[in-house]
């Protein structure tokens, strides 16, 4: 029996810059964020203003790292997920 495993098409996250929606400061209002792809990092922008750079730093299990920014490590890992939820 071949590998199932082996016809699942990978998550590709694009190369060009994308927009996602998060509770960014958990008020339960989503806003739309501009992500930015440069590598691993991801700057993500909102409202016409950086808001942070995520950092992708292992693909299992999935962690996100701010590079610049003040935010929560709770948000950090909820737009890392959006990001990581989105695909081509």
């Amino acid at each position: 029996m071949e590998d199932e495993y082996l016809f699942e098409k990978e998550q590709k996250i694009p190369e060009d810059p994308f927009y996602i929606e998060a509770d960014v400061f958990d008020t339960g209002d989503y806003s739309r964020l501009l992500v930015v792809p440069c590598g691993t990092k991801y700057i993500l922008v909102l409202n016409d203003e950086h808001l942070c750079t995520l950092e992708l730093t292992c693909d299992e299990p999935v962690c996100w790292e701010q590079e610049e920014g003040n935010l929560d490590d709770e948000i950090v890992e909820r737009l890392g997920k959006a990001i990581n939820g989105y695909s081509v």
